[in-house]
C-alpha cells in the first residue's frame, strides 16, 4: 500500500525542518565546541612531552671540567618551558617516530668544547639540534619553534658568561694596553706618596673638627634650653594678651551701654533745658523745675546722672541765692552742651574717647593674635633647636669616626704605595704574555660571543604547503568523511532478492558491495596523492595503501552503523557531528596535552586516533607495538561495527508473509518530483 500524498508531504514538511534545524543548531554548537576546546592552549604548553638528548662529552679548561650540557638541561628542565624527558638518542628518535615526543633536542658531544673555543679567537658556536616531525601535530611544529626560540636566549645567557669568562674584551689592543697601565701603575706609586702626605694632613685637620664640633654640641644644647624658655614666656604672653583682649571687649561694650544711657540722659536734658531756656519766668519756676529734674537724675543711679544731680543742686543753690537771670540761663545752656557732649564722646567713633577706645580694643586683638604667632613660632624654634643639638651630636660622634677613619686610611695609602710598586712591575712583566688577536680573529670573537648558540633545526616531515606532514591527518579526515557520506549518497533500499542466500551473514554483507568498492578507489587515489603531491616517501608503499584501506573500512563500518541505528539523516549528521568532535580529540592538528580534560580522557577510544596514529607509523615505517595495536583498534572496529549492523538490520525487519528472503538494494538519491 503506497502511502497517501498527505503522509508524504508531511514527512517531507519533517524532514525539512530536522535539515534547518541542524543546519542552524550544528554550527552554532561546533562553534561553541572549538572556542571551548581552544579556550586559552598558550597555558598548557608546559604539558607536551619534548626529548631532550645530552650527548656532550665535557671537555677539560684551565684545568678545571667543564660540563656545559649538563648545566643546561638542568636548566631546561627546571625551567618548565615544556615536560622535557631526558631519554637517550635512540629512545628521543623512536619517540619522535612513534608519537611519544612532539619533538627532540639533542645537546651534542662537542658541545662543551664549543663553548671553551671562545678564547682561540676561531671559536665555534654550541649548537642545539632539533628534530621536528609534522607526523605527530600540524601545529606541534609551530610551537617547538616558539619554545625553542626561548631557549636559544636562555641558553645563550646561560653559557654566555662561561664564553665571556674566556675572552678578555678588547684582547687586540691588550698588549700596547698593559704597557700604558704598566706606566701609570709607576705614576699611581708616585701618586701615593703624595697622597700619604694629604691623608696626614686630613687626620690632623679632622682633629681640629673633632673638638670644634664637640663645643658646637654643648652650645646647640645650651640654645636648646633657651628656646625652651623662650616658648614658655611667649605662652604666657599669648595667654595675658588674650585676657586683655577679652577685657577691651568688655570695656567697648560698657561704654556702648554707658552711651546708651548718656544719650537718654542728653534728651532727658534737652527736654527739661530748653523749654526753661525758651520760657524762663521767673527764678522760682526754674527752681521747681530743677528740684523735678535732681529728682528725676537720682533715681538713674548712674555716674554720670549723680554729676548732673550735683551740678543742678548748685545751680539750685545759686538760684535760690538771688543770682542774676543772665547768669541761670547760661548754666542751663552749659548743662545742655555738657550733656551732649558726653553723649558723642561715649557713642561716636570719631570722637577722640570712642575713637581712641576702637583703636585700642583693635590693637589689643592684633597684640593678641601676634604673641599667639609669636607663641608658635617659639616652639617651632625650640624644636628646630633640639633638632639641631641632635645634629650636633651626631656630627661630633662622625667625626670622631672620620678622625679614626683618616688614621687607618692614612695606614692603609701607606701599604697602597707599596703595592703600586708591586703592581707597576707586575704589569711590566705581564705586558708581553699577552694574545693578540687578528682583525678576523677579533670580528669572529665578536659574533661568537653575541650569539654564542644556534639551532641546527630539521623537519623530517614537514606539513607546510601540503607536505607529507599534513597526510596523516588529512588523509584519515577525508577517508573518514567519504565513508559517511558514502552511505548519505548510496542508500540501500528493502527488498527480494532474486536469489535466495542461505547466510544471514552474506546477505548484510551484499550491502556493502557498492560502498566497499567506493573506499577502495578512494584509498587508492588518495595513496597517489599522497605519493606524488605531498612527496611522500614511505619504506613500504604496499603497507601504506593497505591501511588506508583499512581506515576506509572502518570509516565505512561506522557510517553505516549510525544511518542503521538513527536514520539516513539523522545517522549522517549524528556521524559528522562525531567527525567533528574527533577532529579536537585525536591529536593530530592540536596536541592532545592542550585540549580539555574530557577530550583528553576521549583520545585514546577515537577511531580517528587509531587511524592516524596507523597512517603516521606507516609512513615513517615504525612497526612497534603502538602501531599494531592501531591497526588492531581499527580491524576489530571493523568486524564489530559490521557485526553489530547486520544483527540491528535483521532485528528491525518485520517478519515476512512468505519465505522468500529479505534483501536490500544499492539505490541512488533522486531528486524528488512532486
Amino acid at each position: 500500500m503506497s502511502p497517501s500524498g498527505s503522509d508524504v508531504s508531511t514527512r517531507r514538511t519533517h524532514l525539512i525542518r530536522t535539515i534547518l534545524a541542524i543546519l542552524v543548531i550544528a554550527p552554532l554548537s561546533m562553534a561553541a565546541f572549538y572556542m571551548w576546546a581552544l579556550w586559552n592552549p598558550g597555558d598548557t604548553v608546559n604539558q607536551l612531552p619534548v626529548a631532550i638528548v645530552n650527548a656532550d662529552a665535557g671537555t677539560d679548561l684551565d684545568g678545571t671540567r667543564l660540563e656545559a650540557g649538563t648545566e643546561v638541561v638542568s636548566g631546561l628542565v627546571d625551567s618548565g618551558d615544556v615536560a622535557w624527558k631526558v631519554v637517550t638518542a635512540q629512545e628521543a628518535k623512536d619517540g619522535v617516530d612513534d608519537g611519544s615526543f612532539y619533538f627532540s633536542v639533542v645537546i651534542p658531544e662537542s658541545f662543551s668544547a664549543d663553548v671553551a673555543s671562545a678564547a682561540t679567537g676561531s671559536g665555534r658556536k654550541a649548537q642545539l639540534q632539533v628534530v621536528y616531525n609534522d607526523y605527530n601535530s600540524l601545529v606541534a611544529t609551530p610551537v617547538g619553534e616558539s619554545v625553542i626560540a626561548q631557549v636559544r636566549s636562555a641558553v645563550s645567557e646561560s653559557i654566555g658568561e662561561q664564553s665571556i669568562d674566556q675572552v678578555l674584551i678588547g684582547l687586540g689592543d691588550l698588549g700596547a694596553g698593559f704597557g700604558e697601565a704598566a706606566a701609570g701603575a709607576k705614576q699611581l706609586s708616585d701618586g701615593t706618596g703624595q697622597a700619604l702626605a694629604g691623608t696626614t694632613q686630613l687626620h690632623d685637620g679632622s682633629k681640629e673638627l673633632a673638638t670644634g664640633l664637640g663645643e658646637a654640641n654643648q652650645g646647640g644644647k645650651e640654645l636648646a634650653a633657651g628656646t625652651g624658655e623662650l616658648a614658655a614666656g611667649a605662652d604666657e604672653a599669648a595667654a595675658g594678651a588674650q585676657e586683655l583682649n577679652a577685657g577691651m571687649k568688655q570695656l567697648v561694650a560698657g561704654t556702648d551701654e554707658l552711651g546708651a544711657g548718656a544719650g537718654q540722659i542728653s534728651e532727658v536734658v534737652d527736654m527739661v533745658t530748653t523749654p526753661i531756656l525758651d520760657l524762663v519766668g521767673s527764678s522760682g519756676q526754674i527752681v521747681g523745675q530743677i528740684d523735678s529734674l535732681i529728682t528725676s537724675l537720682r533715681l538713674a543711679g548712674d555716674p554720670v546722672s549723680a554729676g548732673l544731680v550735683d551740678a543742678l543742686s548748685g545751680l539750685r543753690a545759686t538760684l535760690t541765692a538771688q543770682p542774676a537771670e543772665d547768669d541761670i540761663v547760661s548754666q542751663l545752656g552749659q548743662l545742655r552742651d555738657g550733656a551732649r557732649e558726653i553723649t558723642n564722646q561715649l557713642t561716636d567713633p570719631k570722637s577722640d574717647y570712642r575713637g581712641g577706645l576702637n583703636a585700642a580694643a583693635a590693637g589689643v586683638g592684633e597684640l593678641s593674635s601676634g604673641l599667639g604667632e609669636l607663641s608658635t613660632g617659639a616652639h617651632q624654634l625650640d624644636s628646630g633647636a633640639n633638632e639641631l643639638s641632635s645634629g650636633l651630636g651626631q656630627l661630633a660622634a662622625g667625626s670622631i669616626e672620620l678622625r679614626d677613619g683618616l688614621g687607618e686610611l692614612s695606614t692603609g695609602v701607606g701599604e697602597l704605595d707599596a703595592g703600586s710598586n708591586e703592581l707597576a712591575q707586575g704589569l711590566t712583566d705581564g705586558a708581553a704574555q699577552v694574545p693578540q688577536f687578528t682583525e678576523e680573529e677579533r670580528s669572529t670573537t665578536a659574533n661568537l660571543l653575541s650569539a654564542p648558540v644556534s639551532v641546527d633545526a630539521q623537519n623530517n616531515y614537514p606539513a607546510a604547503g601540503f607536505g607529507p606532514g599534513a597526510v596523516p591527518a588529512v588523509m584519515s579526515v577525508i577517508l573518514f568523511l567519504c565513508g559517511i557520506l558514502t552511505w548519505f549518497i548510496v542508500r540501500p533500499r528493502r527488498g527480494r532478492s532474486e536469489q535466495v542466500h542461505s547466510s544471514v551473514v552474506r546477505e548484510g554483507l551484499r550491502r556493502y558491495r557498492v560502498p566497499a568498492l567506493v573506499t577502495l578507489v578512494t584509498a587508492l587515489v588518495l595513496s597517489v596523492v599522497s605519493l606524488t603531491v605531498a612527496n611522500v616517501d614511505p619504506p613500504s608503499v604496499v603497507a601504506m595503501i593497505a591501511v588506508m584501506i583499512l581506515v576506509g573500512a572502518a570509516a565505512v563500518a561506522l557510517g553505516r552503523l549510525f544511518t542503521v541505528v538513527f536514520g539516513a539523516i539523522n545517522g549522517t549528521f549524528i556521524a559528522l557531528g562525531a567527525l567533528m568532535i574527533q577532529i579536537f580529540a585525536f591529536g593530530a592538528v592540536y596536541p592532545i596535552e592542550q585540549m580539555p580534560a574530557p577530550l583528553q580522557w576521549l583520545h585514546a577510544l577515537m577511531p580517528l586516533t587509531w587511524a592516524r596514529n596507523a597512517m603516521r607509523m606507516v609512513l615513517v615505517g615504525y612497526y612497534g607495538p603502538k602501531f599494531w595495536l592501531a591497526v588492531a583498534g581499527l580491524f576489530l572496529l571493523v568486524v564489530g561495527a559490521v557485526a553489530f549492523t547486520i544483527w540491528w538490520r535483521r532485528r528491525q525487519e518485520p517478519t515476512p508473509d512468505d519465505n522468500a528472503p529479505i534483501t536490500e538494494e544499492i539505490v541512488y538519491l533522486q531528486p524528488t518530483h512532486s
